[in-house]
């Protein structure tokens, strides 16, 4: 995969939303930097791929008309530079008509990693009309357009349609023993992938998803802890899953 090509295609559904937003109205915005600590070998299943050491930016906007959510990643801290990776993602939300219901579209992107770059775009229908001050849930359907560098012996390169997704995000805010708590999670069914794409991930649907509770113990200052999980995806054959540890600084 050309890597500036890639890096092209990742930044253009925030460009182009952040056109869009000449004409919303913001309602808030948000963002943080973190740091932590993720294992491969703990959680309900061993896969044996060690500790991860990474840091991680986040950003997202609520408009009148739409909104945006947008992190980068990087990964293997702890490893030479060759074996480090890096993740960006993009994810916007237009209502149509001022209605509850929205275009979605997605970008997610792996990078510099020895097992290969990977660009996954995502363009579909999702609602937003299930959020309120305790939390909310934002499901979406979407059509999956992939670019990776992966190439099957027998179906050739895993690009171009690979199926379709299902998904959504999630939160929900509460209080225990006086202390600001959010329980949060996201999640994605990959459905009737491309041959190639199915070959590489030991399936032809997977799952991809996290959940999330972090403690808002200081101004501005957090810690959480993920139960990161999948089920053919990320190369892995069946279920696999590990523990994310992360501190951060809420701007």
């Amino acid at each position: 995969m050309n890597f500036s090509r890639s890096i092209k295609c990742a930044l253009l559904l925030p460009c182009l939303f952040s056109g869009y937003t000449h004409a919303l109205e913001l309602i808030n915005s948000y963002g943080s930097i973190n740091a932590g600590y993720a294992n491969w070998n703990t959680g309900f299943e061993n896969t044996h791929r060690g500790e991860v050491w990474k840091a991680m930016a986040d950003f997202g906007a609520q408009f009148d008309k739409g909104e945006f959510y947008s992190f980068y990643e990087s990964n293997v801290l702890n490893h030479p530079v060759e074996g480090r990776n890096h993740t960006v993602s993009a994810l916007a939300h237009i209502r149509f008509f001022n209605s509850d219901f929205s275009f979605m579209g997605k970008v997610y992107g792996q990078f510099e990693n020895t097992w290969g770059d990977e660009l996954n775009m995502m363009y579909g229908f999702g609602y937003l009309g299930w959020s309120g001050p305790s939390g909310f849930f934002k499901p979406y359907i979407a059509l999956h357009n992939l670019s990776s560098d992966y190439v099957s012996n027998r179906y050739g390169q895993a690009n171009g349609l690979n199926g379709y997704v299902v998904g959504w995000t999630s939160a929900w805010f509460f209080d225990l023993w006086k202390e600001k708590m959010v329980l949060s999670d996201w999640n994605e069914f990959e459905l009737d992938r491309n041959d190639a794409y199915a070959e590489q991930q030991h399936g032809k649907n997977g799952i991809n998803g996290g959940l999330t509770l972090t403690w808002k113990f200081y101004p501005h200052l957090k810690a959480s802890v993920t139960w990161r999980y999948f089920d053919n995806k990320l190369g892995y054959d069946n279920f696999g899953d590990q523990l994310i540890y992360m501190f951060g600084y809420d701007f």
